[in-house]
């Protein structure tokens, strides 16, 4: 769940944090009041591209972090990779004003390629001419597995093919 979102000197914006609490949260306001612009630097965090328009006319360079409270399976994701803390998670990009970008995950330097890998874990924004991860197989099959719960087999099954997979090499040699 997202809890805190701080942004600086990005596009128009100077600074600004929201806090967010369990439930849901709506966003409303005129055209031009800025609720694109806190999606986008939301994206910018999850691993979206980056360039140097982004940077606020005048500024070095913009930051943008994200605070997530965390499911246990992020949480193995996390650990997997060597970034995990307790149970949240930081997620913070700073572009220069030279179009260059750095991501981080819990305080670590990543690739925006992990800061994807995350993201999709984390937020699933659904909007007009937006891609969806409805139409992702994984997903897909994810959402069916969930549904039937199929946790356990899902377990048996990977486990029979890492011996398929196992057997097979040894039986090359």
């Amino acid at each position: 769940m997202l809890t805190h979102i701080h942004i600086k000197d990005f596009a128009i914006v100077d600074e600004v944090e929201l806090d967010l609490q369990r439930g849901m949260t709506v966003l409303t306001g005129e055209t031009g009041a800025g609720k694109s612009i806190l999606l986008d630097a939301l994206g910018l965090t999850l691993g979206d591209r980056a360039d140097s328009d982004m940077v606020r006319h005048g500024c070095e360079r913009a930051e943008i972090s994200v605070d997530f409270e965390v499911s246990s399976g992020v949480q193995s994701w996390l650990s997997e990779h060597e970034l995990d803390s307790d149970t949240q998670c930081q997620l913070r990009r700073t572009i220069s004003k030279d179009g260059r970008s750095r991501g981080y995950i819990n305080g670590s330097p990543v690739t925006l390629g992990l800061m994807r890998e995350l993201g999709e874990q984390l937020v699933d924004i659904h909007g007009q001419h937006e891609h969806q991860s409805l139409m992702r197989k994984e997903s897909q099959r994810q959402l069916l597995d969930d549904y039937a719960q199929n946790q356990q087999l899902l377990k048996q099954t990977g486990q029979a093919y890492f011996c398929l997979l196992y057997n097979s090499d040894a039986a090359d040699e």
